[in-house]
């Protein structure tokens, strides 16, 4: 088990400063001011591990570059350095005060993990030379990018080690810069400079961040040796998890501006609590930020992050393995054992939604983000779902007597169409993303579609069409909708017979091409109706 594995945690702690009320020009150069800051922080944010307020280009300053520093930013590369230097990371002013910040760390929470935050090579060398200059040399001069990545890498290696001396128990390396190298040159400009990091410490544990779509470059992130890879926002953490080996923690990957910053409270709690409880059963899962908070993030939102997501995990830590078991088993649409294995989580206390969220549901969530990425295809997600309803009827009666929420979205294909499977599926992977969804099948009236909003009182109906002919049913449901539809309601539309072009000119709220672009596109909706 990873050091990493079931911790919650924001990446670094750049909140502290305005937790602090200080500039973050002061904080970055005072030890005294800094540790207060950061103990403070995390006196308010129970996260573990945790992190000295670090900013990117401590490095690149150390070894030349000039670097500007404000009041309420963080410090930038003003220019280049003139002449590359590589000092002893013990004699560099801004070193030595996250050293002194570690130690306070350790003093304050004896027991709580300590992250040493380095910076990686080709993005320290983009710093010192130009980032123009450094990709243009990976194909004009690559001998003399090489010189360069070895000096970064010496600067790295030497600060990780005054950091790790100061009492941070893992080393976390982020490499930004290195997403933008082609695919095939990862391993030779940026690759191989972190495993030397990382092997010149082959007894502390590790992590990876590359920002971006990394998904290419997984395989050269694993072969660098690192312990755990942390995920940008942008990625679906479910398309990648099949890629990194177990032995190694999938840590991410909460919005770190839209959330963190942008979103209140009760927002954080909801999408903590469900990637939570969407990854959670994994034993090599830690759940994190996609990338750094700026430093104008809510504390409290962190606070909320890292309080939601440790509750979430702990509720399905007694029952991981076997959600996990059942998960697998429904992504690969095996349904012998399905109910069996469902029963048995019942019987042990588990509860019904726990079980539909963290084992059935995560499944064919798993199963549609791999069909977006088109890894996946239709007869694999439909034996998914018949495998997902063969527990879920082990279930359903319970979840009724719970009282359910009525339908999110009403669905039906209309009159004159009698095609479905499209519209199935859409309501599967509605279902399996938390939207409720009534589904009035095929050869649906306009009318129906009307009386059955009107008695649901859903915000949503999804119209599909899959032949050309039933276009002019379409367009005439719309149009009752907009003379005597209740007030509020959004109509998507979707179906090989529509397009957006289509759905825009006769006045539908939105078009979806497909099952998880119907997703995005009522959640989208149901969020400006509550805005």
């Amino acid at each position: 088990m990873g050091c990493l594995d079931g911790k919650v945690f924001p990446l670094n702690a750049l909140p502290a400063a305005k937790a602090a009320g200080l500039g973050i020009d002061q904080i970055s150069h005072n030890a005294d001011l800094k540790a207060a800051a950061v103990v403070d922080f995390y006196r308010q944010v129970p996260a573990d591990p945790m992190f000295v307020f670090s900013d990117i280009v401590i490095q690149a300053e150390a070894m030349g570059a000039e670097i500007a520093f404000a009041p309420a930013a963080m410090p930038t590369v003003a220019a280049p350095a003139r002449t590359v230097l590589l000092p002893r990371a013990a004699d560099v002013p801004r070193m030595r005060v996250n050293a002194e910040a570690f130690k306070a760390l350790g003093r304050a929470f004896p027991g709580r993990g300590r992250v040493a935050m380095v910076y990686g090579p080709f993005t320290v060398a983009g710093q010192v030379a130009g980032e123009q200059n450094i990709l243009r040399g990976t194909v004009k001069d690559p001998e003399g990018l090489h010189g360069l990545l070895d000096k970064c890498t010496l600067m790295a290696l030497d600060y990780a080690d005054l950091l790790l001396s100061a009492g941070a128990e893992l080393l976390w390396v982020s490499d930004p810069l290195a997403a933008l190298l082609p695919p095939v040159d990862f391993t030779e400009f940026a690759g191989q400079y972190l495993a030397r990091i990382f092997g010149g410490h082959p007894q502390t544990p590790s992590a990876l961040h590359i920002c971006g779509d990394t998904t290419q470059i997984v395989p050269g992130m694993v072969a660098t040796g690192v312990s755990a890879i942390s995920f940008d926002q942008c990625l679906d953490l479910m398309t990648l998890e099949d890629l990194v080996p177990p032995e190694v923690t999938i840590v991410g990957n909460l919005d770190p501006v839209d959330l963190m910053e942008l979103a209140g409270p009760e927002e954080v709690a909801k999408q903590s609590r469900d990637l939570a409880l969407a990854m959670g059963a994994l034993p090599n899962f830690a759940l994190a930020t996609g990338c750094a908070p700026p430093p104008s993030a809510s504390p409290l939102n962190i606070k909320v992050m890292v309080e939601e997501g440790k509750k979430a995990l702990a509720e399905i830590k007694p029952y991981a393995a076997k959600l996990a078991r059942l998960g697998a088993m429904v992504f690969r649409g095996q349904r012998d054992g399905v109910a069996a294995l469902v029963r048995e989580l019942l019987a042990e206390g588990a509860e019904p939604m726990t079980i539909i969220t963290a084992g059935l549901m995560r499944a064919v969530q798993k199963g549609s983000a791999n069909y977006e990425a088109k890894r996946c295809h239709l007869p694999a997600i439909l034996l998914m779902v018949d495998a997902f309803y063969d527990g879920y009827r082990v279930l359903e009666s319970r979840l009724a007597q719970g009282g359910q929420a009525g339908p999110q979205v009403i669905l039906g294909t209309v009159k004159g169409d009698i095609h479905e499977i499209g519209k199935n599926l859409v309501g599967i992977i509605l279902e399996a993303h938390g939207l409720p969804t009534l589904d009035l099948g095929v050869n649906v009236a306009a009318e129906d579609f009307l009386a059955a909003c009107q008695k649901h009182a859903a915000p949503v109906v999804g119209l599909s069409a899959f032949i050309t002919s039933a276009r002019k049913e379409l367009s005439r449901t719309v149009e009752l909708f907009a003379g005597q539809g209740p007030a509020g309601v959004k109509l998507m539309v979707g179906g090989a017979a529509v397009n957006q072009q289509l759905a825009d000119s006769m006045g539908a709220a939105g078009y979806a091409r497909d099952a998880m672009a119907a997703v995005k596109l009522v959640k989208g909706l149901l969020s400006r109706g509550r805005a």
